[in-house]
């Protein structure tokens, strides 16, 4: 299996290696530019069923996309069951994670939910927990774990040449805005949190007492109407 997985990561770096073909060097006063490619309008025209492609793969396989976009010396590699798990959260609408202690269920559900913003234009997601201090300190934990592990990934943040650490970081409240208009934030899971509509969300920890169904009554609102 694990030689499988190498196979087709390499496959898919061989087939996203750009060529001559693909890449339209920018020019200056008709010299050349020596750094990457122009995005243009007419780029995208041109190549949007090859781009499609791969945004379909990727957000049905977000490990293999980790893989590719990890850097070269890094020996940093998600394990099996956090892959199929990751997968999951990418592909279906409602998932419920019960796992023991060290299987990453934080930093693999805020991981999702921040490529769900990456792949999905216009995203809304958020993370609660059962306070709103809790909630942004894992969150703003997890995020610089990502940031660390996936460098590029801070591109996708805007204001990410910036900061080390881009995004909107304080004791209770974390925000990342997206430079496809997604949005990524820390709700309270109460009455002062209605009004605000959502597409996705993150809950650490779920016991199940008197308070319960009150944080459906929100979390629903928020989700589905």
């Amino acid at each position: 299996m694990q030689e499988k997985r190498k196979k087709v990561i390499l496959s898919t770096r061989q087939e996203l290696t750009p060529n001559n073909d693909f890449i339209e060097r920018a020019e200056r006063e008709g010299i050349e530019l020596e750094k990457g490619a122009v995005i243009t309008s007419e780029y995208l025209d041109r190549h949007y069923e090859e781009l499609c492609k791969w945004i379909n793969l990727f957000t049905a396989y977000p490990d293999y996309y980790l893989d590719i976009i990890k850097p070269a010396d890094s020996e940093f590699s998600l394990f099996f069951y956090q892959r199929f798990t990751l997968r999951a959260l990418m592909r279906f609408k409602d998932v419920f994670i019960t796992a023991p202690r060290a299987f990453s269920k934080s930093f693999i559900t805020i991981l999702a939910l921040f490529l769900q913003c990456v792949f999905i234009p216009g995203r809304k997601v958020f993370m609660t927990a059962n306070t709103k201090q809790q909630a942004a300190q894992i969150t703003k934990e997890k995020i610089y774990e990502i940031y660390d592990h996936w460098p590029l990934l801070k591109k996708e943040i805007i204001g990410w040449e910036l900061s080390d650490y881009p995004g909107n970081f304080g004791k209770d409240y974390v925000t990342l805005k997206f430079r496809n208009g997604s949005i990524f934030d820390v709700v309270l899971a109460g009455d002062a949190a209605r009004g605000g509509r959502r597409h996705g969300f993150e809950y650490k920890i779920i016991i199940f007492t008197s308070t319960t169904t009150q944080f459906y009554k929100v979390i629903y609102i928020k989700i589905y109407l």
